[in-house]
């Protein structure tokens, strides 16, 4: 069973990956971290609490973290998520009145630290968090098992610009200090997320399962409500849900899932054009040495069942 601590930013995408994480029987899910990203971090760590109390886990540690990134301001992305970040999904926050002190990062370190080679970090959100802990404590990167991070594009397009995805430009310089931190990396970018969703036909499943984390996600997109509306999530009606960083707890569970190799992947923090780009060095004959493992490949289909069957199985609602 791995130590897992999740540092995310709830985020549709965030809460498929989370409900199939705590629906699993392979992690033991230390906490969550929250950080700024798809919306600010007050609003990220209420969507935390909603995710883990219908997923059964309300004792689940919530820590709260950065609130904006290393250089510059944050870009949030409620264009996409809604400005709460859940979509279209109504759910009571089970403890609104809660004042969650900002120490994600101190106690990060502190679960690491305490557990060397033990833990590891799945971040689905910028890179924020992980960088201060890894700066804050010289032994961090050397402690941490691994560190699986959704971002970056090797040989595909970006999704907040034509190079850049979201999760790296939203923080480049964070990005960078963790990518040259020397800690086991795997990149979980947009060359598997892109060729991944979960297709009309898993979302109907979803929903006529009843189950709990089921029909959350179901809500989040406007299933059923809204599908007949041109102009909500058109896309996601036509191609399925995407959620990007399921890939993130895919590969943790099976890696034979997908294809991965072992390269040389720098962050570019200056270009006009390029800021937030992940450089992957494709071919040997820049001599760069390789540093993340980087994912290429995806079995969508065999994720998208098993993500399903996790959700449906676990649980069913009440009327």
């Amino acid at each position: 069973m791995e130590r897992l601590i999740i540092d995310t930013d709830p985020g549709i995408d965030d809460a498929g990956a989370l409900f199939w994480a705590l629906s699993s029987d392979a992690f033991q899910i230390e906490a969550l971290t929250t950080v700024f990203g798809n919306i600010d971090v007050d609003t990220a760590t209420a969507n935390a609490r909603k995710i883990a109390a219908v997923a059964g886990r309300s004792d689940l540690p919530i820590w709260k973290g950065a609130s904006r990134p290393l250089v510059g301001e944050p870009h949030f992305a409620e264009h996409i998520h809604r400005p709460g970040g859940v979509g279209f999904w109504e759910y009571p926050d089970p403890d609104p009145q809660a004042e969650v002190e900002p120490d994600a990062v101190r106690r990060m370190i502190d679960t690491v630290m305490s557990a060397p080679g033990e833990v590891t970090i799945m971040a689905l959100a910028p890179l924020t968090n992980v960088a201060l802990a890894i700066k804050l404590e010289p032994d961090f990167a050397r402690s941490v098992r691994r560190i699986i991070y959704m971002g970056g594009a090797a040989l595909t397009w970006g999704n907040v610009t034509p190079v850049a995805s979201a999760n790296i430009f939203n923080d480049p310089e964070a990005a960078e200090i963790v990518i040259q931190s020397g800690a086991p990396l795997t990149q979980v970018g947009l060359d598997v997320s892109r060729s991944f969703a979960l297709t009309p036909d898993h979302v109907r499943t979803l929903w006529e399962s009843r189950s709990p984390m089921g029909l959350a996600l179901c809500e989040m997109i406007g299933y059923p409500d809204r599908q007949n509306d041109p102009d909500e999530m058109p896309e996601w009606k036509t191609e399925g849900m995407h959620l990007n960083d399921v890939p993130c707890v895919a590969y943790a569970l099976n890696p034979d899932w997908f294809t991965v190799r072992n390269l040389r992947v720098d962050v570019e923090l200056n270009g006009t054009h390029t800021r937030g780009q992940t450089v992957v060095q494709m071919i040997d004959r820049w001599q760069g040495v390789p540093n993340v493992d980087v994912l290429f490949d995806i079995d969508a289909q065999a994720v998208a069942d098993a993500l399903t069957a996790s959700l449906t199985a676990f649980g069913t609602a009440t009327d």
